[in-house]
């Protein structure tokens, strides 16, 4: 995996600049901070003259089946049904509550194949391991 790049998610939609290498200074400045910035990342990397795109993002993962069936969990976790039944329209079968408000939940929908950690010294940990198969 030579030819990638990594962005990071900063709030719901937000997007840093794109870099070709590993910084992890940025993410060392995200764990010194009392407030959540980062709430994923995105590596593209390119195979085979084709592009492709993995997104991780720091969370709780949940099925909207699960919450469906244990309706308890909208109350937990604070979520909105209309913000549920609106990723749910958009075809997800998961969402992850984003490390992002303290208060307020914030739900994003989650592809298969994408990649939920549940803090940040797991994304730290995710970063490494991509180097180390880089290399």
């Amino acid at each position: 995996m030579k030819n990638f790049s990594l962005q990071f998610y900063i709030g719901k939609n937000s997007l840093t600049k794109e870099t070709k290498g590993y910084p992890f200074e940025f993410l060392e400045k995200q764990l010194s901070l009392s407030i959540p910035l980062i709430t994923g990342m995105i590596i593209t990397f390119q195979k085979k003259k084709k592009k492709w795109n993995q997104r991780v993002y720091v969370g709780r993962e949940l099925k909207i089946q699960d919450i469906q069936k244990n309706p308890n969990l909208l109350e937990k976790y604070n979520i909105n049904l209309e913000e549920l039944a609106d990723i749910a329209v958009e075809g997800y079968q998961k969402v992850c509550i984003l490390n992002y408000k303290k208060y307020d939940s914030v739900l994003v929908g989650v592809k298969d194949e994408d990649l939920i950690v549940p803090d940040y010294f797991a994304l730290k940990k995710y970063m490494y391991v991509l180097k180390e198969n880089a290399s």
